[in-house]
């Protein structure tokens, strides 16, 4: 065992040596416009939850989404606050992806075990974000998710997630976003 250990450290020893050396050859990308959306959203947010557990009047709850980029590359978003009742966190991971010429992110949560994987497109004329992905519906049943936001020239942006049944499309929640003060 104690032998096996020293082959794998070696071996990633001289990755990193011939990584070195071929990175002082190659130059370190740059994000393009196509990150500017994902920065604008860095920063601290005040929320405001609507949820929709079914047919009348949603619950509406507080959170806090707290945002910072990664190398220029990727939006990390952290949410805590509470849904339907319950203490809730989320993370979020975003992206753009040229090789796709698509936004990408992930999505895990507190109330499941699963991950959500999206892709989706901005429309700057609309100012609007909107992702697709997989994930269990409210029957645990795997569904189609859309995830829409629109950003507004005050700053603000709304985001709403529909989840689609046989039925048809359904509104589980919006959450309307705000800077939090001195942010």
């Amino acid at each position: 065992m104690k032998f096996l250990k020293s082959i794998v450290i070696a071996a990633a020893l001289v990755s990193c040596l011939v990584s070195e050396s071929n990175a002082q050859n190659t130059p370190i990308p740059k994000p393009g416009p196509e990150f500017d959306v994902l920065k604008a959203d860095v920063g601290v947010w005040d929320v405001t939850i609507k949820t929709w557990a079914g047919p009348g009047q949603p619950t509406i709850s507080k959170g806090k989404e707290t945002n910072r980029m990664l190398g220029g590359f990727w939006l990390l978003a952290d949410f805590q606050g509470s849904m339907m009742g319950a203490d809730f966190q989320g993370h979020g991971m975003y992206s753009y992806d040229a090789a796709k010429n698509r936004y990408v992110g992930t999505w895990v949560d507190s109330m499941s075990a699963s991950k959500m994987e999206i892709v989706g497109t901005y429309n700057a004329d609309k100012k609007t974000m909107t992702y697709e992905g997989m994930a269990p519906g409210m029957d645990g049943k795997p569904a189609k998710h859309v995830l829409k936001t629109v950003y507004s020239d005050d700053g603000t942006h709304v985001f709403k997630m529909h989840v689609h049944t046989e039925a048809g499309a359904v509104k589980v929640f919006e959450m309307s976003y705000a800077r939090a003060e001195g942010n």
